[in-house]
């Protein structure tokens, strides 16, 4: 398993109601970007991934491999603002900040933790949005 490649097949999902998604963005009137799917999509995908490597090499050492490729912050299960960062190809952090509050206005639970070390796990999904 490349980790490169698994990261790439989660960019590019799109098994989700893109139509139910936009409605429940304009309901609370949430301009959408395709980086709000990008996050959407890793955010899912790296926690189906630290749970595939969990059960082959166990946790500690998934995490370990997530952080070796700076998937993860460091000593943590939250993943890295930078990564997430370089992937919607913005220069700041707050750029990322600011789609996972629209994602949590939209019902997705999305841990925080700040400082150099901090970044962002998905705990739980709305009611109307099928994983």
């Amino acid at each position: 398993m490349r980790i490169e490649d698994e990261i790439k097949n989660m960019i590019e999902r799109k098994d989700y109601d893109f139509w139910e998604f936009l409605k429940k963005a304009y309901e609370n009137n949430i301009k959408l970007d395709i980086g709000h799917f990008i996050l959407l999509n890793i955010l899912i995908g790296v926690d189906d991934l630290y749970h595939k490597l969990s059960e082959k090499f166990g946790e500690e050492e998934a995490r370990k491999i997530l952080e070796r490729n700076k998937i993860f912050a460091k000593n943590s299960d939250f993943i890295s603002g930078e990564f997430l960062k370089d992937y919607i190809d913005r220069k700041s952090r707050v750029a990322v900040h600011n789609r996972i509050k629209d994602l949590k206005t939209l019902g997705f639970k999305i841990e925080s933790k700040s400082g150099p070390f901090g970044g962002y796990k998905i705990v739980g999904y709305p009611e109307w949005f099928k994983k």
